[in-house]
């Protein structure tokens, strides 16, 4: 989990999406913005309908985060796929996902 300090506030999701850069890659989809700063890992109930089954994708996605260089603003939407994963592919995935960013 993010500290406190590192979260993106709800109140920062419109102007992120919005102003933000999406990209997407097998598993996740990315929107990135340099106007706000914070980092959120979203999950609705579309890509999985049982709150444990999101709450497992939260913690797989953002462990695999931790130790990445991360941008101003990320705001994540992993897949159900993610779940089919092994940590190193997963972290492998996500590295290249923040590299496009970068460019």
């Amino acid at each position: 989990m993010f500290s406190r300090r590192e979260r993106l506030p709800r109140a920062m999701f419109p102007a992120t999406l919005s102003a933000g850069r999406r990209l997407s890659s097998a598993h996740f989809t990315a929107v990135s913005s340099e106007e706000t700063r914070g980092y959120a890992v979203v999950v609705p109930k579309k890509v999985a309908r049982l709150s444990v089954t999101r709450h497992r994708l939260r913690r797989r996605t953002t462990e695999a985060l931790r130790g990445l260089s991360l941008p101003h603003a990320l705001i994540l939407f992993p897949k159900a796929s993610v779940l089919t994963l092994d940590p190193g592919s997963l972290r492998a995935e996500l590295a290249a996902l923040l590299s496009k960013i970068r460019r």
